[in-house]
Formats: structure tokens, sequence, C-alpha cells
């Protein structure tokens, strides 16, 4: 509750310092109280944080990753 009312303020609540620098802009970016000022979807979808995480889950999900990640466990 204390977030939403900072927020309502203008004012953002804290974020740990341990978040990367593009999660904590995009954070910032969707907690922005004027919708004018707020990003769209679409523009969020392309912020770095999330194409960051996209190209990610795309390499654990590939064939490649998978059969290295596997021969890593047999040899471990």
């Amino acid at each position: 509750m204390q977030a939403l009312f900072r927020i309502g303020r203008g004012e953002p609540p804290p974020i740990p310092d341990t978040l990367s620098t593009e999660a904590r802009d995009f954070i910032l970016k969707c907690l922005q109280v004027n919708p004018n000022d707020r990003p769209t979807a679409a523009q969020l979808l392309d912020h770095p944080f999330l194409r960051r995480r996209t190209s990610m889950n795309l390499a654990l999900a590939s064939p490649d990753y998978n059969d290295l990640h596997v021969v890593g466990e047999q040899c471990g």
C-alpha cells in the first residue's frame, strides 16, 4: 500500500539497487503517474530489459543449449 501512495504522489517507491540498470529503468517507466508519460505496451516490449530476457530465453530453449546442458550434467 505504501508504494501505491508514493506513486500517486509522484514519488517512485524504492527500487532495490540489486536490480540491473535496465530493470530499474523498466520499472520506473511503468510507474509514471501521468499516463501520457508512460510508454505504450509496444514501447515496453521493445525495452532492452525485455529484449535481453527474450534473447536469453530463446538461447535456453535452443536444442544446442539443451544438448550442452545434458552433456554438462553427465560430466558432473
